[in-house]
């Protein structure tokens, strides 16, 4: 998966938990069901915390040492 998709998923996972957010109460509809969405916004929050996992790991790192004789 490139840097780009991540990038990607992260912002539609950011635009999924606004739109959550926004809405007036603690319960939501989906498929005709009400549901609490707590539980949906901590698996987002996951999702996002995930991406930002994977996209450190394309960042460059530098590793400091010293040796000595």
């Amino acid at each position: 998966m490139s840097a780009e998709q991540i990038l990607a998923m992260r912002g539609q996972t950011l635009a999924q938990m606004e739109a959550l957010l926004a809405t007036s109460g603690p319960t939501i509809t989906v498929g005709g069901e009400e549901m609490a969405w707590a539980p949906l916004l901590a698996a987002l929050e996951r999702t996002v915390d995930w991406c930002d996992r994977k996209l450190g790991e394309y960042e460059p790192f530098e590793v400091r040492s010293q040796g000595t004789t």
